[in-house]
């Protein structure tokens, strides 16, 4: 008893840690791609956040894979990772142009659903659970679909994107209670300062391979969100810059170094994410292109993450030990999947989906087991939903 009465404490400074630090794996990550085409087999293993409430996430871990709808009155479930398509064992078959194709005039409608949580758990007999601990979950999820219209496109075959954000759902979640709950179709939402959002206009720039090189118009939607409303705080975290670009940016493109990849061909990319407190932690992500229909179909690209002892290029990060580390077993999932027409040169669905988990466990409790189980998800999903 006097192990778990060690473990009792440890849980309750574990408690205060995942649950308070609520900043989670939404702390800005930072992603550079590492440039390497190689056969299978030779891969390398501005404006303040939003702060409804006292603890409210920041962007807790909620940016992978859920299901594909979103809650409307409280965050989804925990992340379930969806299997890579399978590898092929080396290349094989004629190369294939990655990259997006742009037509001026073009429309498409996309909904980009992004999902961040930490929660904690007592796995511990029920006796030996401290009165102070309670299980716990804290994240948000987020849902929005937009309008997409080419502009112009340029020499260099990217273009400029006009896009129009058509509707919106954000649902937040500190410590078991949704603290923040608003869905642009609620007659009942109208008055919240986020649906002055249905409807307003930005422009992206964005080059054949999936990167967002330029951002404007943005400025006046933000200078209407000036406000101090839960709903002005999370509709300006939602114009930074940096959330623009994560849920425009096709990842598993813009790390391809050549355009034309045979099947069975894989490239990488390094991106680092701050758990807070929990330290930081960087993943090289392995893209692999599957098997292509002779007779015409869709680009599979399946990447699987592992974790590296680099960093992305250009992180402002700091490495950050996990204080953990020496107590707890953890264990990770961190894949993605892209599908792209080839004929039309455009995204049908990209996503990625991270999970991590720590286990503290007494290994003198014998017959009664003792263990805190903590978790880290984070879910990124564009879907096209109509052309």
């Amino acid at each position: 008893m006097a192990a778990t009465g060690r473990l009792a404490v440890i849980a309750v400074n574990v408690l205060a840690l995942v649950l308070v630090v609520v900043n989670g794996c939404q702390t800005p990550s930072v992603e550079a791609p590492a440039r390497k085409d190689t056969a299978v087999g030779n891969a390398p293993a501005g404006a303040e956040p939003p702060q409804v409430g006292q603890d409210v996430v920041r962007g807790r871990t909620t940016h992978e894979e859920t299901p594909h709808s979103a809650a409307t009155s409280a965050v989804a479930p925990e992340v379930r990772p969806e299997p890579p398509a399978p590898a092929v064992s080396e290349p094989s078959g004629p190369a294939v142009e990655l990259m997006l194709k742009f037509v001026s005039g073009r429309t498409a409608t996309y909904r980009v659903t992004t999902e961040f949580y930490k929660s904690i758990e007592w796995k511990g007999a029920p006796a030996a659970k401290p009165a102070q601990f309670t299980n716990g979950r804290t994240g948000n999820h987020l849902e929005l679909t937009f309008a997409q219209r080419v502009e112009r496109v340029q020499d260099d075959g990217g273009a400029v994107l006009e896009i129009t954000m058509r509707r919106l759902k954000h649902v937040i979640e500190s410590v078991n209670k949704v603290v923040f709950d608003f869905d642009s179709a609620r007659p009942q939402d109208a008055n919240n300062p986020l649906a002055a959002l249905i409807g307003a206009r930005y422009q992206v720039k964005m080059s054949a391979q999936g990167q967002v090189l330029e951002i404007s118009n943005v400025e006046p939607i933000r200078q209407a969100m000036q406000g101090a409303l839960p709903g002005h705080q999370v509709a300006r975290k939602l114009l930074l810059d940096s959330e623009i670009r994560s849920r425009h940016e096709i990842a598993a493109l813009s790390a391809v170094k050549d355009r034309a990849v045979s099947p069975g061909q894989t490239w990488s990319s390094l991106k680092t994410f701050s758990f807070d407190d929990l330290g930081t932690k960087t993943y090289e992500r392995v893209y692999t292109l599957g098997p292509v229909p002779s007779g015409g179909g869709p680009a599979v690209v399946a990447m699987k993450a592992i974790p590296s002892v680099a960093q992305a290029e250009g992180a402002d990060i700091p490495h950050v030990a996990n204080p953990l580390a020496k107590m707890s077993d953890n264990a990770d999932s961190y894949t993605g999947r892209l599908v792209l027409d080839l004929d039309r040169g455009q995204v049908r669905e990209y996503s990625e989906q991270m999970q991590n988990e720590w286990i503290i466990a007494d290994p003198t409790s014998g017959r009664n087991p003792a263990a805190i189980r903590m978790a880290a998800g984070r879910m990124q999903r564009l879907e096209l939903v109509q052309e």
